[in-house]
């Protein structure tokens, strides 16, 4: 008889495994997130939780940017 190991889980606590987020990638990008998970010995989904966390902040900083520069230029603005 042999003993199953419990499955090794490398999300943080309270990550909604159960709700995931789909993303269309080209094929050139899947491929490029499939060398880095198999370089970080990580999942593909474990790489693009990462690589969002770190653009989340610069994304949000841009379309902030963009809402302001589009108010001012409303007409009636000064």
């Amino acid at each position: 008889m042999s003993l199953r190991k419990a499955p090794v889980k490398r999300s943080p606590q309270g990550v909604l495994s159960s709700k995931p987020v789909y993303m269309r990638l080209m094929p050139d990008e899947r491929h490029a997130l499939e060398e880095l998970s198999a370089s970080q010995n990580r999942s593909t989904s474990s790489v693009a939780r990462l690589i969002y966390l770190e653009g989340i902040e610069r994304y949000r900083v841009k379309v902030s940017a963009s809402a302001i520069q589009l108010h001012s230029n409303l007409p009636g603005r000064c």
